[in-house]
């Protein structure tokens, strides 16, 4: 087995609704390598491990296809690959949680168009994913430069990074 899908990167959490969610090292090499520091944002599906043995598990992030459509400040996801990306998870039994992308931002910030694509996406998914994920990763490489948020019928969660 790869050592960094069992490696523990860090974890997020949610104390107000008291959830802990671990990023495994393979999902932070993800992060790392695609950053956006001059060209267009990029990103993909988060893939999770329910029955890990080290509690909830964020095991596999999809990395940037060519068919997904882009800009310097917007993302849309190719919807034939994300099926078979779910698919694909769904057989190894991963389950989606939801997606990441990048920012062109030292530390991200969850913009009025990210809150508009998560809430498509969390309704377009609401069978399979009650409350989904929204990563957004900014070009810092500190703990800061990558933040997680948590759609709940509150609204907008932002997590906390422990590491």
């Amino acid at each position: 087995m790869d050592d960094n899908i069992d490696a523990i990167a860090w974890k997020w959490t949610w104390p107000s609704i008291d959830v802990e969610l671990l990023v495994s090292q393979n999902v932070a090499d993800i992060f790392n390598l695609y950053r956006q520091n001059k060209g267009v944002e990029q990103g993909g599906q988060l893939f999770i491990d329910p029955f890990n043995r080290k509690g909830v598990v964020l095991v596999e992030a999809s990395i940037p296809h060519p068919n997904d459509r882009a800009g310097r400040a917007w993302l849309e996801l190719d919807e034939v690959r994300c099926k078979q990306e779910i698919i694909r998870a769904n057989a190894k039994g991963l389950r989606l949680i939801g997606y990441w992308h990048t920012h062109p931002q030292r530390i991200p910030r969850i913009s009025s168009e990210d809150l508009n694509s998560f809430f498509n996406f969390s309704k377009k998914y609401s069978k399979e994913l009650p409350y989904p994920l929204a990563v957004i990763v900014g070009t810092s490489h500190q703990s800061d430069g990558i933040k997680a948020w948590s759609y709940r019928s509150s609204g907008y969660i932002e997590a906390v990074q422990k590491t």
